[in-house]
């Protein structure tokens, strides 16, 4: 448990050993091992008791996340009893420890509260894998955030090579991110809403004033859409004069006498007949 690291004794003297040599720039000249590699040493050794209890189970040995962590025992345990300046760092290359397979054991024990050290503790031993620390170079992680019971942030970039030297929570980073995201996406999709609503606010109020409009000039000019009345009017008879005979009097003068006449009426509006013609064919002398 992590009360166990501040209210036990064994707890305190593990916590300050690992500490100092995490704090350590000391390294062995002839094997070029450093006090750090010791330190992480420790860590993965504890990480392996309290979890797998291997090779010595402890009074309070996980098993809560057990199952989400099985998948890293042979990497975590990998030469865990034989440790030499050849292997302290051999475990990492180890296909089993894997980022996926860490962040699945991690994420279970970040949900518990008294075994938040033990995702702390595999979170500092995968920076170490993905960032060696070269030797007279102390531990850029805090000891004192390792044994802290809140959630050690996930490093991607080296800490050596960054001027403030810390990392990239990504877990915060996206729990803050996406409702932001989310905000924007709303207010874009309101804002889109609004434009439309607008504008097919003012085409009505376009179509009807033209409608209004229409309605006020039919009743000034009410016959403006229909013919005017005059072709409505009574049908007119019109006649047409043929020629007539040529007649010669008793003075010799000649002239035309007799002629025929033809009448040609309109169509009656009320009868809606076709057009008449009538010949009378009267002759007058």
């Amino acid at each position: 448990m992590d009360a166990a690291y501040n209210d036990t004794t064994t707890g305190k003297n593990f916590k300050d050993c690992v500490s100092c040599a995490l704090n350590s720039t000391y390294y062995d000249p002839s094997s070029l091992v450093t006090d750090v590699d010791w330190g992480l040493y420790n860590l993965r050794y504890a990480f392996s008791a309290c979890v797998y209890g291997y090779p010595a189970g402890v009074d309070s040995v996980s098993s809560q996340c057990l199952v989400s962590c099985q998948g890293l025992d042979s990497a975590i345990e990998f030469d865990l009893l034989t440790p030499n300046d050849i292997n302290l760092r051999a475990w990492c290359s180890t296909s089993t420890f894997a980022d996926n397979q860490i962040e699945t054991c991690e994420f279970c024990y970040n949900l518990t509260e008294t075994q938040v050290l033990m995702a702390n503790f595999i979170e500092a031993l995968r920076y170490d894998c993905h960032f060696p620390v070269p030797s007279q170079t102390a531990f850029p992680i805090s000891p004192s955030l390792i044994f802290a019971q809140e959630q050690l942030p996930t490093y991607s970039s080296n800490l050596l090579d960054t001027p403030s030297g810390g990392g990239v929570n990504y877990k915060l980073a996206t729990l803050i991110g996406l409702p932001l995201m989310g905000f924007v996406i709303l207010l874009i999709i309101l804002t889109i809403g609004c434009v439309l609503g607008i504008s097919w606010w003012r085409r009505q109020e376009r179509e009807d004033e033209e409608l209004r409009q229409w309605k006020a000039m039919a009743a000034e000019n009410p016959w403006s859409e229909y013919p005017p009345p005059e072709m409505y009017s009574q049908p007119q008879q019109i006649t047409q004069y043929g020629s007539g005979f040529q007649v010669v009097d008793t003075d010799g003068r000649t002239h035309e006498v007799g002629y025929s006449k033809k009448v040609i009426m309109n169509v009656s509006e009320d009868k809606g007949k076709s057009p008449s013609q009538e010949y009378p064919g009267e002759l007058k002398l």
